[in-house]
């Protein structure tokens, strides 16, 4: 134990240093171009003129809308002030902190039920999501920081410390929608205080925001926020590039030219299933069956099923977002580490734990190039097509749900 203690912030440190010298470093060496970054670039630019009115307008692009929160509007005029090569390390340097944050919090929160794992474990949870915590670098996105927060909130809960709990919960719904399902948890577990600070929090953050940028018209944002969803969601739910359940239903129930289509429904039918399918699944998870998971580990595991919900049920949800599963799949190496023998007593495991593996392994393109398969209706990244992702995350899911039910023993 001694010598995990000792050697984890040694694996941390040679993680976060390859990390940075793989994408940070190489910014400093080469002009990036980082699609998302140069939006933030170019809104703080637009807050720093005095046209914060139009914040959710377009910026370059119809698909270029700023679609966080105002309170994350806050610290992107610094942003402006920047050449794009600068800011571009700088946020690289910020992912590598987000990401040895997580799993700093993962230590944290496996105390609670007894978890002291191997430094070694958070550098395979970066492997098996490196596919899109490489997008995540290259395009400047805020996925990691997503499930950062959600993960160092649950600390907090856990802690008996509601308000800072609440507060990250509320920047976490406020950066992207679909954590709203950890509010909809809260209230189905009735923990009335946490959710209402929550809700006071998120008002609080982006009410603020919204008096400093339109004080005459703060409400506008709120307006215009819901505005720019609405634009994006539905007309970009079915793109070959969107990884979540629902375009994934959309695969096998809509004719959309790959062939894969079990029926041909229309986008409305297909919606309405998969939106069936996800209450579904979150019913199952407040009706935990197995009478071991109880406790901090029901809430470990609760929590980490929760953020793989998150990313997956997200209507607009692209390769990069998938590295908000940072929490999950380390602590889902961590059970299988702690409690490998019961692991290999149960086959439920050993096939959600071997389909992880598989299907991170498909999320490259050298694996499809490997068995020959290269493209596929004009497509060369064919794991898009065959929806690796979404399947990558409700296996994790699955995994997650044995390993909550394993058995624990004293010599596991």
């Amino acid at each position: 134990m001694l010598e995990c203690a000792v050697m984890f912030p040694v694996w941390l440190a040679a993680l976060g240093l390859a990390l940075w010298a793989r994408f940070a470093g190489h910014f400093l060496r080469e002009t990036p171009f980082l699609m998302d970054l140069d939006l933030f670039q170019r809104l703080g630019t637009r807050i720093l003129s005095g046209q914060a009115h139009a914040l959710y307008a377009p910026a370059g692009s119809d698909q270029a809308l700023f679609k966080y929160g105002p309170c994350w509007a806050l610290p992107l005029p610094p942003l402006s002030w920047m050449t794009h090569q600068a800011a571009a390390v700088l946020w690289a340097s910020l992912t590598v902190a987000f990401v040895l944050g997580v799993f700093l919090c993962g230590v944290r929160l496996g105390r609670f039920i007894g978890l002291k794992p191997s430094g070694a474990l958070a550098v395979a949870a970066v492997l098996l999501v490196v596919r899109p915590l490489t997008e995540e670098f290259l395009v400047g996105q805020t996925n990691v920081l997503w499930g950062l927060l959600t993960t160092a909130a649950l600390l907090w809960r856990l802690k008996g410390r509601s308000w800072p709990a609440a507060a990250l919960l509320a920047l976490a719904i406020s950066l992207k929608l679909p954590a709203l399902l950890f509010a909809l948890y809260l209230a189905a577990r009735r923990e009335w205080k946490l959710l209402a600070r929550t809700g006071l929090c998120f008002l609080a953050f982006n009410g603020a925001a919204a008096l400093l940028f339109l004080p005459r018209q703060p409400l506008q944002l709120f307006f215009d926020w819901g505005a720019a969803l609405c634009a994006t969601a539905p007309a970009r739910a079915f793109e070959i590039g969107s990884q979540s359940l629902l375009a994934l239903a959309g695969r096998l129930l809509r004719d959309d030219g790959y062939g894969l289509n079990l029926l041909a429904l229309p986008d409305g039918a297909v919606a309405a299933a998969a939106l069936a399918l996800e209450a579904a699944l979150f019913g199952l998870l407040l009706r935990y069956p197995p009478a071991q998971a109880s406790g901090p580990r029901r809430e470990l595991a609760d929590w980490a099923i929760l953020t793989t919900m998150m990313v997956v049920f997200s209507p607009t949800c692209w390769v990069a977002t998938y590295s908000a599963l940072l929490f999950p799949v380390w602590l889902a190496l961590a059970l299988v580490a702690a409690h490998w023998r019961a692991a290999l007593r149960s086959p439920a495991v050993i096939i959600g734990f071997a389909l992880t593996l598989a299907l991170s392994e498909m999320t490259h393109s050298g694996f499809w190039k490997l068995v020959g398969l290269r493209y596929f209706k004009g497509e060369s990244y064919v794991y898009l097509v065959f929806m690796i992702l979404p399947l990558l995350g409700l296996s994790l899911g699955w995994l997650l749900w044995q390993l909550a039910s394993l058995p624990r023993t004293s010599r596991s």
